[in-house]
């Protein structure tokens, strides 16, 4: 086991992406720098613009270089070297977050590691049922149908080998990795409360304000909350990535164009600072593929609970069911403009009310809906696996 400590005796652990950034705000933020702080000695290998190591926050931070040329490329060559750098880390625990690189988590196991899986969102079912979100044009349902369950059936073989994995939510109460995994863990992308601290009032008078934060896509109902902006007057800020680039100049076409703000990517500093002059926060996801079947919110949402907004949401089952409880937000049709510009109104209109909503949002966020809890049940849940596997 000594090969597996640190110099500083820490047992080593090793964080691998090759899509996600080395920045992610699940993999880095939350995660490597919650096990850090929990006593491991944290390794993150990833891919950025240049080759680098760094220490940020307690945790080295490997940036290996090749940019992606198709995905073949990514399969194979990110995946060899990859494969190369974690060998050399010798660590105890390595954790994946790609799909992609599910073969070197294999092999990773077979040199006798604990590997785990950290499956960000439910990519077998995507390919079987998600077809908007693949890009591939032409190609029949069945086809894709098909594609996902053979995914599904080499994941679930990879999986088995493995030792546990971590997702995010069920999906309308069932367990996705149900029976296709030794273990697994639930583990949500919620708020650090001590980054989120509100300083100023927020002002419901005109013009009001909306922010919708995350990818800028269709999908996600941002062409309705635009529409939405400019009939009830007011400005929309969105920060994020449009999904694709010529999405941006589809917008740009629509008259209440006028009504929005652009404000590019922004790192949780930046985030913070816009919801601090924010009225209200927006997550009208459309009710397709698994938007409306996931028993969770997007993260979005739990970042404008921390900040105290009132929040207008899609009505999914899972958010009347948790608003009916908590009384936080304002489920709405996505697809419905004028319902989502009737939402902003009645804010507007019900000022007390309104503060009450964001002063709900924030009390469940503190009490229950925080990273704090979240990253116990992961350091419990690295330990317990230590002790499995040195009980074999």
């Amino acid at each position: 086991m000594m090969n597996d400590l640190d110099k500083n005796g820490k047992t080593k652990v090793c964080h691998l992406v090759s899509k996600h950034k080395m920045s992610d705000m699940r993999v880095f933020e939350k995660e490597c720098k919650s096990l850090a702080k929990g006593g491991f000695g944290v390794t993150l290998i990833g891919f950025g613009e240049q080759a680098k190591e760094e220490v940020i926050d307690g945790v080295k931070c490997i940036s290996l270089y090749y940019p992606i040329k198709n995905n073949l490329e990514l399969l194979l060559k990110r995946n060899k070297l990859t494969y190369r750098e974690a060998l050399k880390v010798d660590a105890e625990i390595y954790h994946i977050h790609e799909p992609e690189l599910l073969p070197v988590g294999k092999k990773l196991k077979r040199k006798g590691k604990i590997v785990i899986f950290d499956s960000h969102e439910y990519y077998g079912w995507q390919l079987r049922d998600n077809i908007h979100k693949i890009k591939i044009v032409n190609v029949p349902a069945s086809f894709m149908k098909t594609i996902g369950n053979l995914y599904m059936r080499y994941e679930k073989r990879i999986c088995m080998k493995l030792d546990a994995v971590i997702q995010v939510c069920t999906m309308n109460g069932v367990d996705y990795f149900k029976d296709r995994c030794k273990r697994t863990l639930f583990i949500r992308n919620l708020p650090d409360i001590s980054d989120y601290t509100r300083e100023k009032e927020i002002s419901f008078e005109s013009p009001i304000s909306i922010s919708m934060i995350g990818g800028i896509t269709k999908e996600r109902g941002v062409t309705q909350l635009v529409k939405a902006a400019g009939k009830s007057g007011a400005t929309l800020n969105l920060a994020g990535v449009f999904i694709p680039k010529s999405y941006e100049d589809e917008l740009k076409q629509l008259p209440e164009y006028k009504n929005m703000n652009y404000c590019g990517f922004l790192d949780k500093k930046g985030m913070v600072s816009l919801l601090e002059n924010t009225s209200i926060g927006a997550s009208t996801l459309l009710n397709i593929g698994q938007y409306d079947k996931i028993d969770t919110f997007p993260t979005k949402v739990y970042d404008y609970m921390a900040m105290k907004l009132p929040v207008i949401i899609s009505n999914t089952n899972f958010a009347k069911e948790m608003n009916g409880k908590y009384n936080f937000a304002i489920c709405v049709d996505p697809n419905n403009a004028d319902e989502i510009a009737q939402a902003v109104q009645w804010i507007k209109d019900h000022p007390q009310e309104a503060v009450k909503m964001g002063e709900n949002g924030r009390k469940i966020i503190e009490n229950e809906w925080n990273w704090e809890k979240e990253s116990l049940k992961l350091l419990d849940f690295y330990n317990e696996l230590l002790i499995l596997h040195y009980q074999k």
